[in-house]
């Protein structure tokens, strides 16, 4: 399937927008997920899908990146509430040879803009035991100026961060994730290998129990000397080694995919998604461009520049003169009303302060830095799907190759059974046939599972969610179905 080419938009910065399949978390991570599983049998049969759904349930590395997720987010629910309100009240009893009651009860209302302004109000009940009564409420309000206003202020930098953090945990889930799945996907296809490897080794060690017979036969008949019999055995004896390591690599494989998915090591389920195998044509310079257009980690580099970009910022306004508009107003009342109200501005300016010019300096080598690490990624992706297209490339060629020389191998065992039973080769002629094609139908396995997780590979590589494409019995590095969706989410 050839890969669909379209127009890419401008990139656009990782605070301007989150791809929606980044904010998987957003709605479908909750603490349910962090519920303890106890690891329990593993089932008679596995598809892929499947063992893909139990290890995002199960796997406990996976269910870290769901808490920090969840921490992210919780923390980000947090900060955007800026403003708080407290009740309190109190109740106390005094006695210097007379019993004095006095209670209290009141409310602090504060609330911290973005902009850097502070405001506060606090409303106080006081009433004695004589039926005195005072109330009292007091608002202040503080704006800064210069220094430690707007996008620089104390309050602007909390919310940014919080913002940032969940962002980046939304990312880091995603990235995860395509690890996880890519991980779940190549243990499993390599104990379908490895099962497929049994079947192959039973079969050979059939062949070699029939040359043995065979040869004895032809010992016996005086048609071969004692030595073709001897290989014969020999070959046998081999054979039937190499399928007992063949067995144990197996439940090697078995329990490292039962392991990863969280269910209890040592079953033997059945496996019965096969190997899907459709030829792929690749557009390297379309899957570049998609590659940086969506790679999630691209997106971390451009938050991290935004906190290099910040820190910058305000290293920069405190080097700022700091003058500050405040203001403030009382009622009290206890029988008579007084009201008072305060307004005015402090002044404070840095003079010859070091330690301010070189945190600014450092913001901005710190910022310098975090580009040039873009820059680099960009060229490490760029490199990792250029090798990842070799790496399908080359695995397709195998499978190619590897299915002629499987057909070759099948004539050539016919042929030299043939021969062996007119008299016209030795039992050894034999024994070699059957040995390339057993080598032939293994690198075949091999070369099929080597091409389809090279394809998994790619789309991790380019930036492609792999979960939508385990249901289609294939893996397409981009069809133009993602391609148009990529378009629409980007604009």
């Amino acid at each position: 399937m050839c890969v669909a080419l379209f127009t890419i938009p401008a990139p656009l910065t990782a605070s301007q927008y989150l791809r929606s399949e980044w904010q998987v978390g957003q709605s479908r991570v909750s603490a349910a997920d962090l519920e303890v599983i106890v690891p329990s049998p593993a089932p008679s049969e596995v598809d892929l899908e499947a063992a893909v759904r139990i290890a995002l349930q199960r796997n406990l590395g996976f269910r870290r990146t769901v808490q920090d997720l969840l921490g992210a987010r919780s923390n980000w629910q947090v900060v955007r509430q800026r403003w708080t309100l407290d009740l309190f009240g109190s109740v106390e009893r005094t006695g210097d040879g007379e019993t004095l009651d006095a209670r209290q009860a009141g409310a602090t209302f504060s609330y911290a803009a973005t902009t850097g302004a502070d405001f506060s109000v606090v409303a106080e009940l006081d009433r004695l035991e004589s039926d005195e009564t005072e109330q009292t409420i007091t608002a202040f309000l503080r704006q800064p100026l210069l220094a430690g206003q707007g996008d620089a202020s104390a309050a602007y930098e909390e919310v940014r961060q919080a913002r940032t953090s969940y962002r980046a945990a939304l990312l880091a889930f995603f990235i995860d994730r395509q690890s996880l799945v890519e991980r779940v996907v190549s243990a499993y296809f390599d104990s379908v290998q490895q099962k497929q490897l049994v079947d192959i080794q039973d079969f050979s060690v059939t062949l070699a129990e029939q040359a043995v017979k065979d040869a004895q036969l032809r010992l016996d008949a005086g048609l071969i000397p004692e030595i073709d019999l001897t290989r014969a055995q020999l070959r046998l004896a081999r054979e039937r080694t190499a399928a007992v390591t063949q067995r144990q690599r197996l439940q090697d494989a078995m329990d490292g995919l039962l392991a990863l998915l969280g269910l209890e090591v040592g079953g033997m389920p059945e496996l019965v998604t096969e190997v899907p195998y459709q030829a792929q044509s690749l557009d390297l310079p379309a899957l570049v461009a998609h590659a940086l257009e969506l790679r999630p980690d691209l997106r971390l580099v451009d938050l991290a520049i935004e906190d290099r970009e910040a820190a910058l910022r305000v290293s920069r306004s405190e080097r700022l003169p700091s003058l500050g508009l405040f203001g403030g107003w009382a009622r009290q009342r206890n029988g008579l009303d007084e009201t008072s109200w305060s307004i005015g501005l402090d002044l404070s300016v840095p003079i010859g302060s070091l330690s301010l010019e070189e945190a600014a300096r450092r913001a901005r080598w710190d910022l310098l830095v975090s580009e040039q690490a873009r820059e680099d990624l960009r060229q490490q992706v760029v490199a990792e799907v250029r090798r990842q297209v070799r790496a399908a490339e080359a695995a397709r060629v195998n499978v190619e190759i590897a299915s002629q020389s499987v057909e070759v191998a099948r004539r050539s065992l016919h042929i030299a059974e043939r021969m062996v039973e007119e008299g016209l080769r030795t039992n050894r002629d034999l024994l070699d046939a059957q040995d390339d094609l057993t080598r032939s139908q293994t690198s075949l396995v091999s070369s099929k599972i080597n091409y389809y997780l090279a394809l998994v590979r790619l789309r991790v590589a380019v930036g492609l969610d792999i979960l939508p494409a385990l249901s289609l019995g294939g893996l397409s590095p981009l069809s133009g179905g993602e391609a148009a969706s990529v378009a629409g989410a980007a604009d």
